[in-house]
């Protein structure tokens, strides 16, 4: 049995244990290049090559820095303020989008979902509003707004190390490069729930809620500001590497300023190690080497051919919008990070077989692995509001599925016009 075929049937199967959930999802991402050493598809080496990777890096150090901004109340200000906007229901649910959408670009989804939860508890109390009316868009906005920045999600930095890695550098992915998509995508799908929201989220009597409001008030105003500022600085300087040449990379940047986080006590170093999302580590650590190997051995350009095959002479748009739907379809059943890891090399080696633009292609996989709406374990943030909205798993699939196909016709729309298929 050739390499190719032996890479093709570890993916097969990590995809199945994904899916079925029998086993720890990090186990699983560990197995994968333990097999691939035994079954002599990589070298030892490689197994552990990409946990000193920079996004790994970065992810750990943005980590710190999100605890922090939790830690001292700023997400719950911010949070409270914003939300004093308006008080009916359809207003309430721009804002939610929005408010959760913009937040999650720059920590995690989960965090967001846990920070604003008990917030929108209270308004929709206080609003006379069925909670999962507000709690559906809460994590509808929380998934799509991590398509603002590179470090909204760990897909996010998967689709950036695949295009820079595989295009030898020639290619670059900058700070909000996803924002072109991203950023749309949200005030659409915003606008959308905004009008059609009331009528598809179904009426259901609230549960018991689990969530309690953080007291803050003991937390020092002082560490408040230097966290917002730290944050503010540390984004800005991510930012500017795109413009600024003497400027360190984005993960020193990132480490910089977590290392300030607990250095003024803001944290303290058990709390910054608590912070640490493992699994999202483990997931991108140990599963990029498969996507390496499929690369190296042909099973990448298998998979292309067949794709390639099967769509015939349908141009670039059908085999963008295939990819988009196989991992959307992944995407709600096993873990995002995990698609969007198996699925980006396949994209790129597809588009180079055809001769053209990887970029539109490899995006539009990270694109639908964000769009994680349709079942309450497409991801964490998705169960969390399942006891204080008394939310069964049906309720996820109608407005999943509309807010699915927005995001669909907005990436095929936008991809080939950010991104030409064939440039000049």
């Amino acid at each position: 049995m050739s390499q190719a075929a032996i890479t093709l049937i570890v993916l097969v199967v990590a995809i199945i244990l994904f899916v079925i959930d029998v086993l720890p999802m990090g186990l699983v991402a560990f197995c994968v290049p333990v097999t691939l050493y035994f079954l002599g598809i990589i070298e030892v080496s490689d197994i552990f090559t990409d946990v000193i990777n920079s996004n790994v890096i970065l992810i750990i150090a943005m980590c710190v820095i999100g605890a922090a901004f939790f830690k001292t109340g700023l997400a719950y200000l911010v949070s409270q303020k914003v939300m004093k906007l308006t008080n009916s229901e359809r207003g309430l649910i721009l804002v939610v989008v929005l408010l959760a959408g913009i937040m999650s670009g720059f920590v995690s989804n989960s965090g967001t979902v846990a920070v604003l939860l008990p917030i929108v508890l209270g308004i929709a109390r206080a609003a006379n509003i069925k909670p999962i009316k507000l709690l559906l868009p809460l994590v509808m906005g929380a998934t799509l707004g991590a398509d603002f920045t590179i470090i909204g999600s760990p897909g996010n930095l998967i689709a950036k190390n695949t295009i820079e890695e595989y295009s030898n550098g020639t290619m670059h992915v900058g700070f909000f490069e996803y924002a072109k998509i991203g950023a749309p995508m949200l005030i659409i799908v915003a606008i959308f729930l905004f009008f059609v929201g009331p009528k598809i989220i179904p009426n259901r009597e609230p549960g018991e809620s689990d969530a309690v409001s953080q007291d803050y008030s003991g937390i020092p105003k002082w560490h408040k500001i230097f966290t917002a500022v730290d944050l503010a600085v540390t984004v800005v300087l991510m930012v500017l590497t795109d413009y600024v040449d003497f400027l360190p990379p984005l993960h020193i940047i990132a480490c910089i300023g977590a290392i300030l986080i607990v250095a003024a006590g803001v944290l303290t170093e058990k709390e910054a190690f608590k912070s640490f999302e493992l699994l999202t580590v483990f997931m991108l650590a140990f599963m990029s080497p498969l996507g390496a190997a499929m690369n190296n051995t042909g099973a990448g350009e298998m998979i292309a051919d067949k794709v390639v095959a099967l769509t015939g002479q349908s141009g670039t748009l059908i085999i963008m919008g295939a990819m988009w739907l196989l991992t959307w379809f992944l995407t709600q059943v096993m873990s995002n990070t995990a698609a969007c890891t198996l699925l980006c090399p396949i994209a790129w080696t597809i588009a180079e077989t055809i001769g053209a633009d990887p970029r539109a292609v490899v995006i539009a996989v990270f694109i639908a692995s964000s769009v994680a709406v349709c079942t309450p374990m497409a991801i964490p943030a998705n169960a969390m509001i399942l006891g204080p909205g008394n939310i069964r798993f049906k309720d996820f699939m109608l407005p999943g599925l509309c807010v699915s196909a927005v995001c669909f016709i907005v990436s095929m729309i936008l991809l080939p016009i950010f991104y030409p298929f064939y440039p000049g």
